[in-house]
């Protein structure tokens, strides 16, 4: 079991947290300021190490939020995208596995998105991300391709631990030999290219020369802890016993390996990308990256019951040793 049993983004840092940290943010940006000049006026006064440009976050969504004429309507517009994740999902499932599996798709990913629609949970730019990998996963196996591309490509644009999906989006592309698709996902990761490029040149225009870095890196090769800490990152996971998660992400990962549909293999290929990534890479106060793949993994655990009946159809019993006769009298 792993010793990360409950969320890391709540936990103190010198008297913050992550939350408190991108609300300053929207807040100065609401204000009128920069949306550097306020992530330089909170993230070292917070304990934040700045000396990486991968420890400030890309503007969006925290400008977004901000300039809006009011954040509930940022809240308004990520919640809509969780509903749309919904009614998406529910379309898929309903046309590959059944009326019920459908059903149950949707209360799985109540959990999953659940903190989409709590408090102030909302300026997380990871959150937007997993939301926005969700949603186009299940535009494309509805073959609303580019509706699923633009939302893969924007999911990279607000945190790019979703760079990986863009990936596998393009080596799918490519593999189908659906070029058109496949200049569409290059195109996204060439503008991102250059956004971060331009945003790596603000953070070294704003970062003072007193900048610290955290004392370890990203590079940690947790395995199994860290990526079944990752896994609980699901509002139902988060208030029951860890080895309710250790019993659901096999049974996700088992329905999705059996998925053998072309929507199937690139939801598993997705999963998978991110469950190998989170046994490499993330410190324990990164847990809550595994808002990436939450609602992703509901819908692994939506099939896992029909591949388990497949399993049993399929098993061969014929090893049982026969009983042994009685000789004739």
């Amino acid at each position: 079991m792993s010793p990360l049993a409950q969320g890391f983004a709540d936990k103190q840092r010198e008297g913050t947290n992550d939350i408190a940290l991108y609300q300053a943010e929207v807040d100065r940006i609401g204000a009128g300021e920069t949306y550097y000049a306020a992530a330089t006026a909170e993230l070292a006064p917070r304990g934040y190490p700045t000396r990486s440009v991968f420890n400030w976050r890309t503007p969006l969504p925290m400008w977004l939020i901000g300039v809006l004429p009011d954040p509930v309507f940022g809240k308004a517009i990520l919640c809509g995208l969780a509903i749309a994740t919904m009614l998406l999902a529910f379309e898929w499932t309903a046309r590959e596995l059944g009326k019920w599996p459908s059903a149950w798709c949707i209360v799985l990913l109540a959990g999953g998105l659940l903190p989409c629609f709590l408090s102030n949970v909302y300026v997380m730019p990871v959150l937007w991300a997993g939301t926005l990998i969700a949603l186009s996963v299940c535009a494309l196996a509805i073959e609303r391709r580019k509706l699923g591309i633009a939302c893969g490509i924007a999911a990279v644009f607000v945190r790019d631990l979703a760079g990986p999906y863009c990936v596998v989006g393009l080596g799918v592309a490519v593999w189908q030999r659906r070029w058109k698709e496949a200049s569409l996902w290059f195109s996204g990761l060439a503008a991102y290219s250059l956004f971060f490029l331009w945003h790596a040149a603000q953070v070294a225009a704003w970062r003072t020369p007193d900048a610290t870095s955290h004392a370890e890196g990203w590079l940690q090769f947790g395995g199994l802890p860290f990526l079944l800490s990752t896994a609980q990152m699901n509002g139902f996971l988060l208030i029951l016993p860890q080895w309710v998660t250790a019993i659901y992400l096999p049974l996700a990962l088992l329905g999705f390996v059996s998925w053998s549909t072309p929507a199937g293999r690139f939801a598993t290929l997705t999963a998978l990308t991110f469950v190998m990534l989170f046994t490499i890479v993330g410190l324990e106060i990164n847990q809550y990256w595994g808002s990436l793949m939450a609602p992703l993994l509901c819908l692994g655990a939506v099939r896992s019951p029909l591949a388990i009946r497949e399993l049993l159809q399929a098993a061969d019993w014929s090893w049982r040793p026969a009983l042994p006769r009685k000789s004739a009298a």
